[in-house]
């Protein structure tokens, strides 16, 4: 089980944080101010863009993971859905159009300290255009990788979604 974080002050009024027991569950509250913590998980959404049987990938810029391969990703945005998030970064990290998606797989990320336990929804996207051009503030690299011989991958559920993938050929 992933935990959340342990917060022991509270964010308002930076008073220690004491336990309570509400609906079956120990919850984290304020008796100063009243605030009561549920913990909650971040969104990601990734993409996954297959082209004669050659899949898109960006070489991460910054840590975790910093100089492994990834389908284009990130956070969902307040405000944002997994879809319009999908469009974005593809956008950003490949220069890329997002035109259609299929939604292949949600999984829980377990190795990324920055959201512990988040949500990661796959998308298999159609894109429009043909030169690829990544965001350099984020990625080293972009490029075309034959399915079958990826380069190291690094988030875990990346590399599960990309097992899929070899499998399906």
């Amino acid at each position: 089980m992933i935990s959340p974080p342990d917060y022991q002050f509270c964010p308002f009024c930076s008073k220690k944080l004491s336990i309570r027991l509400e609906e079956n569950k120990k919850r984290k509250y304020c008796a100063s101010c009243s605030w009561t913590y549920y913990p909650r998980v971040a969104l990601a959404a990734a993409a996954i863009i297959i082209r004669r049987d050659k899949v898109l990938l960006v070489k991460r810029g910054k840590q975790p993971y910093k100089g492994t391969w990834m389908f284009p990703a990130g956070f969902v945005d307040f405000g944002e859905t997994p879809w319009e998030a999908i469009v974005r970064e593809v956008k950003e990290e490949t220069d890329l159009k997002a035109k259609e998606g299929k939604l292949l797989e949600v999984l829980q990320n377990k190795d990324d300290t920055r959201e512990s336990g988040h949500l990661t929804f796959f998308y298999q996207v159609t894109a429009q255009g043909q030169k690829i051009k990544t965001d350099r503030e984020e990625n080293q690299d972009i490029g075309w990788f034959e399915i079958k011989k990826p380069p190291k991958i690094g988030w875990q559920n990346h590399q599960k979604i990309m097992k899929i993938l070899q499998e399906r050929r």
